[in-house]
């Protein structure tokens, strides 16, 4: 392996645990990022954490400023709406080409995908769930061979993934979920293209009162118009969700 390779494995790995950290609310928004301690905590040189750093805040989830350093970005709301909208609409043409050429493994796979959905329910288990979310979704994708568009959806969605995260802490939002994933389910089996689309971007957006309940109960944790300063605590703290 050369090194350019071997530079290139680190910088993945620091980038795909950074972000999966972050999104998962596993560092805390405002949390400052110390490239010197990230080296000596994941073991590797400060050059794949430079690039890393770097990735993270061309996706906003990470900012850098002067005398402040580079620090986990707060939830942006206005970013939180683009990111929805976008997958809402990419989301429709998806389900009209899925109800075309799914077959019955594809339907039974959602089904499956949404027992396991309600057995992460009944756990309180709210990261599992949310995969679990994905995964029903991502279905669509895959059989209509548009990979390359959810793995662009999942990497621009960084602030809107955090949203659902907070949202989903909630068990009645979790209950909802589940019931709005049975009736997608009923549309597709009964080929009601029209309906689907319309539960589709009612599913994906209608939380929007829901995001503004989260500002006003967790307001450190989105940004304002005000600069603020990003927060020293250690990001290895301990894990939001826990706590709420």
């Amino acid at each position: 392996m050369t090194a350019k390779s071997t530079n290139k494995s680190a910088r993945d790995t620091v980038y795909h645990f950074l972000h999966k950290k972050i999104i998962e609310m596993q560092i805390m928004p405002g949390a400052v990022l110390n490239p010197k301690e990230l080296a000596e905590y994941l073991q590797v040189s400060r050059s794949p954490i430079r690039d890393a750093l770097m990735q993270l805040e061309k996706e906003s989830l990470v900012e850098t400023a002067p005398q402040k350093g580079t620090y986990v970005s707060k939830i942006d709301i206005r970013r939180v709406q683009d990111e929805r909208f976008m997958r809402a609409c990419l989301e429709e043409k998806i389900a009209a080409l899925f109800l075309d050429v799914h077959t019955d493994s594809d339907y039974k796979r959602m089904e499956m995908i949404l027992l396991r959905q309600k057995d992460a329910y009944e756990r309180r288990d709210t990261r599992t769930f949310l995969q679990l979310d994905d995964d029903f979704h991502a279905v669509m994708y895959h059989v209509t061979d548009h990979t390359y568009c959810l793995e662009m959806i999942r990497n621009l969605s960084g602030h809107y993934h955090r949203i659902r995260l907070l949202s989903l802490s909630d068990p009645d939002i979790c209950a909802s979920t589940i019931q709005q994933h049975k009736e997608l389910l009923m549309l597709i089996k009964s080929k009601q293209l029209g309906e689907l689309q319309k539960q589709i971007t009612a599913h994906i957006t209608e939380k929007g009162m829901e995001v503004m309940k989260l500002q006003k109960r967790y307001p450190s944790l989105f940004s304002t118009v005000l600069v603020e300063e990003p927060s020293n605590e250690s990001i290895w703290e301990g894990d939001f969700l826990a706590n709420i």
